[in-house]
């Protein structure tokens, strides 16, 4: 099996769904035939944020097997984990397991590359343990109290970025990735938050909305997940809503499902 080329009317029409035109997005979809594991992931995006549960797990059943006929890889993990998810939230897990099972026996039937089968057999043993409740540390954040040094950042500017300057979105852009993960973090959300709307790491914002829900700002956190709706970007045509969000166990009770449709009815990935 090899990657399927889209024809520019079915892009045209995940352009739409991204675009927030769902229900004419889905009329549009139903009139293109074939292509049907793209269009299913595309579907089981908009029940994930729809939270029509029992509906995207079976467009993730129908769709995953087929991965091979894309390009990108976070497809296929971003649906899993939401599945997992999904299925230890709604009393699915059986259900689950067995998909899984299958998925990966059908995967190691075909001649595939040893890498390939390695990833699967690696993706297959983190999604069974989450589904006994092991193997599920989110890379777990805490908060940090200590003396803020801006001259550090200043000097790490200086030396590695000499271009950049800290009170700019560029500058921001290369330092919070160390900010997040050292520095004092009421003084590195505060940075985050003077330069949020020029961040170009769009990553940034789900940090900085784990850490607003960790200090209980539960409405900056949405603000934060929102930012990052707006500025996600697909890697693959069929991606049409920002599915890496279900990741974090830590922000998903701040994605209710008000915050989940406004999200899938935005627009978003626009080309600038």
């Amino acid at each position: 099996m090899s990657i399927v080329k889209l024809p520019k009317k079915l892009r045209d029409v995940f352009d739409v769904l991204r675009n927030g035109e769902i229900e004419s997005g889905i009329e549009k979809l139903a009139n293109i035939s074939g292509f049907e594991p793209q269009k299913e992931i595309a579907l089981a995006e908009v029940c994930y944020f729809k939270e029509n549960f029992e509906e995207a797990m079976t467009h993730d059943e129908n769709a995953l097997p087929y991965d091979e006929q894309w390009y990108a890889g976070n497809v296929l993990s971003e649906h899993f984990v939401a599945y997992t998810k999904e299925a230890l939230l709604n009393n699915s897990v059986e259900r689950a397991r067995s998909f899984m099972e299958k998925f990966l026996d059908e995967k190691q039937k075909l001649n595939l590359p040893d890498h390939m089968i390695k990833r699967y057999e690696n993706l297959m043993k983190i999604l069974r343990l989450r589904l006994v409740g092991e193997n599920d540390t989110d890379h777990l954040i805490t908060i940090k109290t200590d003396d803020f040094v801006k001259d550090g950042y200043l000097e790490q500017l200086k030396k590695f970025r000499p271009k950049l300057t800290y009170d700019s979105g560029e500058g921001a852009s290369y330092l919070l990735h160390f900010m997040f993960e050292k520095a004092n973090t009421i003084e590195t959300l505060k940075y985050y938050e003077t330069w949020a709307k020029e961040i170009t790491n769009v990553h940034f914002h789900l940090y900085a909305a784990r850490y607003f829900n960790l200090l209980d700002e539960k409405e900056k956190s949405s603000e934060a997940i929102l930012k990052y709706a707006q500025n996600w970007y697909p890697v693959e045509n069929i991606q049409i809503a920002p599915m890496g969000l279900f990741e974090y166990n830590d922000i998903l009770p701040i994605l209710t499902k008000e915050l989940k449709e406004k999200i899938l009815y935005m627009s978003k990935a626009v080309k600038k």
